[in-house]
């Protein structure tokens, strides 16, 4: 419903007939029996119109041992938590902010000590980045593994630190030579 509830229908208003049907859908595969035919399937009953010309489907991202991140597992990492880093503490103490059993949060601690014993490392945004693009080409689910992400983020300074080098030594007025 909301492509075409948040324009202002069932009135046949100007933000509607401009933003929808909308051109692409970006999920991932979980999901597009559960609620991407349900969209489809109330958008063509309701407006007479599919709601996306295209879907693309993103790979799923597990944890490091490949199962479906989950917050009851307490194994959902925050992409900011890898760009800025995080003590083990720091980590734990968010499962405490949902809404999990004390039993879950006892598990879910567990399971966070023994993946992130000294906390998750700061990664950086290029380095998370770059470990997602390299992952993509491997398969259909990335198993995201933050010592990985922190092995990236090594090669992108050494790579960061070689073409600053050669830039320094090149000189301003450098040309390449033609092919």
């Amino acid at each position: 419903l909301f492509p075409f509830s948040t324009m202002g229908w069932p009135a046949q208003t100007q933000d509607l007939a401009e933003f929808f049907p909308g051109a692409l859908l970006e999920t991932g595969h979980d999901i597009l029996f559960f609620w991407v035919a349900r969209m489809v399937m109330m958008s063509i009953a309701l407006c007479g119109k599919v709601p996306f010309k295209q879907v693309y489907l993103h790979a799923m991202v597990r944890d490091a041992h490949g199962r479906k991140m989950s917050k009851s597992l307490g194994n959902v990492i925050d992409p900011l938590q890898v760009i800025e880093g995080i003590s083990l503490a720091d980590l734990q103490a968010t499962l405490k902010e949902g809404n999990l059993d004390a039993k879950e949060i006892a598990k879910a601690a567990a399971g966070q000590a023994q993946d992130f014993p000294n906390g998750i490392p700061e990664c950086g945004t290029d380095a998370l980045r770059f470990s997602l693009a390299a992952y993509t080409g491997q398969a259909r689910d990335i198993n995201l593994d933050i010592q990985k992400v922190h092995a990236n983020r090594n090669w992108c300074n050494k790579l960061w630190n070689a073409i600053r080098f050669a830039m320094l030594n090149l000189g301003d007025g450098f040309e390449p030579a033609a092919l």
